[in-house]
């Protein structure tokens, strides 16, 4: 991703670079690939560009002085290679590679008893991937929903290893809509879908409300199929308390009753992103350098 006011809808991973870790996390374990990881994120703190923007982040939101704005970049970029590396041990079958602390976990349950599905709202904030493989308990099927263009062959590998994981990818495509048909059966089988709800392309419907203090646009999608399929909203985070420690946590499900005139969508999408808001700023105070947005987010 190149420095820009806007993401793009890709992700920086490369397929190399997933299947060459796949290869040393199977051999050898997650602590050499963490080792060689210091060297490949040192390489991204030097060479990435849009590392501008997560440093302007820790300088505006979180007050750091340039010398603790670069070093946080660092740690930044050397945790969401943790991350990354994270999700590729559990998919490559590693047993026991770490321990997920469930706070409100109860709260899901909850969820699925309604019975109408309901779709799961995170951020770029930590790994929800690797703490959320512990919720087969719940009995329902997982749907993720990413961009059709994202890396197609970053996908690809991802979207075999993730199906032997029994969670499906629905696409996004914005032309043919096809992603809202398996949206509709996916609910009606009483499945969650997850999405991040702090990323938008160029083109998509956002809203606008102020974040940290400064107004900062989101994708309106995820209100707006809460509020237009009548499913119940709820926001979850993953974060990575230590290197083989993730903690779940999950808000109170909100009830969102199937709207009809477009004044009464726009009043009920504000009021839930307003709620989502409210809960990613706690957790982007708490954990700062888990935030993985590599743009200018305000602009």
């Amino acid at each position: 991703m190149s420095a820009q006011n806007k993401w793009d809808g890709q992700s920086r991973a490369k397929v190399t670079g997933y299947k060459i870790f796949f290869v040393i996390l199977s051999t050898f374990g997650l602590s050499p690939a963490y080792f060689i990881l210091r060297f490949v994120a040192f390489y991204y703190f030097l060479f990435s560009k849009p590392n501008i923007h997560i440093r302007n982040y820790f300088k505006q939101v979180h007050g750091y002085s340039n010398l603790k704005a670069r070093l946080a970049v660092y740690k930044n970029n050397f945790l969401l290679g943790q991350t990354i590396l994270d999700k590729v041990a559990v998919m490559s079958g590693i047993k026991k590679a770490f321990k997920v602390i469930h706070i409100n976990g109860e709260k899901l349950n909850e969820l699925t008893e309604i019975g109408k599905g309901g779709i799961l709202v995170s951020a770029h904030i930590g790994n929800w991937e690797v703490a959320g493989q512990g919720l087969n308990r719940l009995g329902t099927a997982f749907n993720l929903l990413m961009y059709s263009n994202e890396k197609e062959e970053v996908k690809e590998y991802m979207d075999g290893k993730l199906k032997e994981k029994k969670i499906n990818i629905i696409a996004i495509n914005e032309e043919t809509k096809s992603h809202i048909i398996e949206l509709h059966k996916a609910f009606t089988n009483n499945e969650l879908v997850v999405m991040h709800g702090d990323r938008y392309r160029a083109g998509a419907k956002t809203l606008t409300a102020d974040f940290f203090g400064r107004p900062a646009k989101f994708p309106a999608g995820p209100f707006v199929m809460a509020a237009k399929f009548g499913v119940p909203l709820c926001i979850v985070f993953a974060v990575k308390t230590d290197n083989h420690t993730y903690q779940f946590s999950t808000e109170e499900p909100i009830q969102v009753n199937k709207v009809r005139g477009e004044n009464e969508l726009e009043r009920v999408c504000q009021e839930l992103l307003q709620k989502y808001i409210t809960e990613v700023e706690k957790m982007v105070k708490a954990y700062p350098h888990q935030w993985f947005n590599y743009y200018d987010f305000w602009k």
